[in-house]
């Protein structure tokens, strides 16, 4: 069979040659182009990425990056917010700590207040104060807010966040939420560019960017192509929601993507306090950290909170709520044990409704 006729031959240039620039993409007018300061300099050495936070121990959101938080309406977003500010301005909360303290020792937070009213942005600010103890009728040199929701040009709110940046020269930023600095937020090239803008911003001043977007209302994605380009570029993603059962609202954060090692998921329940409500994380406790006076505590504490004689199931909710045991195994262990203290006693046979097949327990703690 004849080799074909019609596969032109590979040309090589000789080194020298002229390029002949028209007959390649010549209409995204490449040539010109300086690429000469792009290279990767190789004596460059290795450096761990300057992280700003960890999570029991493992690092998150490094200086130079950007990172998300979503969560549907109304889900824990901005209470979460709230922790790593906390952890920023106190050196921890929680299980959160700041990693920095011997690099930038005095952090300063700016968060940015795109679309609440005044009295929401005034609960964050007396909510973060609350967190790290300070007075919150006071200034503060580390903490500054800036409130956007008046300002009625997206491009304006953009320019204000800039100018705020460039004044405050934050550690951290936190844009709550990113929606309202963008006219489109389904239009591709202005995602694009908005989001390149942010990684230049965090790049630029040497800084950490949060971004919170919401998620769509099915919690399938980001909302819009903007919160797609986002998630595609940030270091961090974290994700809130809200987990209303037996009368307990708790809200979970899980890391949805990391650069770095995954963190493990952790809750949190809002206290009533103030009328603005502060996040409080629950530790949850492994059978093997409960002790006999552990157990013995819960039961004398929360033995007005069920009705006795009491399924196990209902002395369980004790160990739940006034000890933060959560898992199945840790939580029967309890039962057992209180069990074989004596802490509770079943009901005798002759004691059982009709229909009722296992026993109820009283409580017979003196």
């Amino acid at each position: 069979m004849e080799e074909s006729t019609n596969i032109p031959p590979l040309n090589f240039e000789p080194e020298g040659a002229n390029i002949d620039i028209d007959s390649f993409l010549q209409g995204d007018n490449w040539f010109s182009i300086d690429v000469s300061g792009d290279y990767l300099d190789f004596s460059i050495p290795y450096e761990k990425p300057p992280y700003t936070l960890s999570f029991n121990g493992i690092p998150f959101a490094p200086l130079g990056g950007i990172h998300a938080q979503t969560g549907l309406s109304g889900n824990g977003k901005t209470q979460t917010l709230c922790q790593y500010i906390a952890a920023f301005l106190k050196g921890e909360y929680g299980g959160l700590r700041y990693e920095l303290a011997d690099r930038v020792p005095d952090p300063v937070v700016l968060y940015i207040d795109t679309e609440q009213e005044m009295c929401n942005t005034i609960a964050v600010k007396n909510r973060v104060c609350s967190m790290v103890g300070r007075d919150p009728q006071q200034p503060q040199d580390d903490f500054k807010i800036l409130m956007l929701r008046e300002t009625e040009s997206a491009m304006d709110r953009w320019r204000k966040t800039l100018r705020a940046i460039f004044e405050v020269k934050p550690t951290v930023v936190f844009i709550d939420g990113l929606l309202d600095v963008i006219d489109d937020f389904n239009r591709n090239e202005e995602c694009q560019k908005l989001i390149y803008k942010c990684m230049q911003v965090a790049t630029h001043y040497k800084m950490s960017v949060w971004c919170l977007v919401h998620l769509n209302p099915n919690g399938a994605k980001l909302v819009g192509h903007l919160g797609s380009m986002l998630e595609r570029k940030v270091t961090d993603l974290f994700c809130t929601k809200k987990d209303s059962t037996k009368g307990e609202t708790l809200f979970s954060v899980s890391h949805e993507k990391a650069r770095g090692r995954d963190i493990p998921e952790w809750k949190f329940r809002v206290l009533p306090v103030d009328g603005w409500g502060r996040p409080e994380q629950i530790k949850e406790i492994s059978s093997g950290d409960i002790t006999i006076e552990d157990i013995k505590t819960w039961l004398q504490a929360g033995q007005g909170d069920i009705s006795w004689p009491a399924y196990e199931s209902a002395i369980k909710e004790i160990f739940k709520a006034r000890g933060n045991v959560r898992s199945n195994d840790a939580l029967q262990e309890c039962v057992t044990r209180a069990k074989n203290r004596r802490f509770i006693t079943p009901q005798a046979p002759e004691e059982f409704e009709a229909r009722q097949k296992h026993p109820k327990y009283y409580l017979s703690i003196d």
